[in-house]
């Protein structure tokens, strides 16, 4: 049996925009949740709780969101500056390496570890998946930030009242699939926090390999019926 390789497995996936819209939403969740109510997705929400807290006068937690900010910042320059020789145009998918295996050493990184080593690395590793996939079914979107995504989901609805192009209608319902896989992820990542505190993380290597494994096995069964 003949394996796919990584590069066959399309950036413009749907399943797997919803996919990584969900890893965004779990790893959001958890950061917040067990690392200091800090997102490594959402440097908006970031920069709001910032503010407030500068203002409050409270400080304490200041440098890990600064350095998630930062590190979210040099992950998406990095890999625009270096990802035709890391080979990430033709295989965006090894991206999602460094959150893998990250992901899988944060999960037994203790709480009362200083959360300035764990969020920013995460917010690094989020800035590289975000930079190396931005679209889907040739529609431009985000897989980390929810604003724009709703932007554009009020975006072609309207069109679509106001045109009657059907285009429109598919683009809009693309983009409320890519919301509520977000939402999903949100809501599984608090859930299990519940009950594996600081290993909800590994939720995410173990997600990522059984993801990789379907679309194998998926393309191995279609190899296998063009050929009967």
């Amino acid at each position: 049996m003949r394996l796919l390789p990584m590069r066959k497995i399309s950036r413009h996936s749907k399943r797997l925009a919803l996919f990584l819209t969900f890893c965004a939403g779990y790893v959001d969740a958890y950061t917040f949740i067990i690392r200091g109510n800090t997102l490594v997705a959402g440097q908006t929400g970031n920069v709001v709780f910032l503010s407030v807290g500068l203002i409050q006068d409270n400080v304490s937690d200041a440098s890990a969101k600064v350095m998630t900010l930062i590190s979210f910042m040099v992950g998406v320059f990095l890999l625009t500056v270096y990802k035709e020789k890391l080979r990430i145009v033709r295989k965006p998918i090894l991206s999602l390496i460094p959150l893998a295996i990250l992901s899988l050493i944060i999960g037994f990184v203790p709480l009362t570890v200083d959360n300035i080593y764990i969020v920013p690395p995460l917010a690094f590793c989020m800035g590289l998946v975000t930079t190396a996939f931005g679209e889907v079914s040739g529609i431009a979107y985000n897989n980390a930030f929810m604003t724009g995504n709703i932007k554009r989901t009020m975006l072609a609805f309207g069109e679509y009242v106001r045109t009657k192009h059907t285009p429109f209608l598919r683009e809009g319902l693309i983009f409320v699939s890519l919301l509520s896989s977000f939402v999903l992820g949100v809501v599984v990542s608090a859930y299990l926090s519940i009950f594996y505190e600081e290993k909800t993380i590994l939720g995410i290597p173990i997600m990522m390999s059984i993801f990789y494994l379907s679309m194998l096995f998926a393309s191995w069964r279609k190899k296998i019926r063009e050929k009967v």
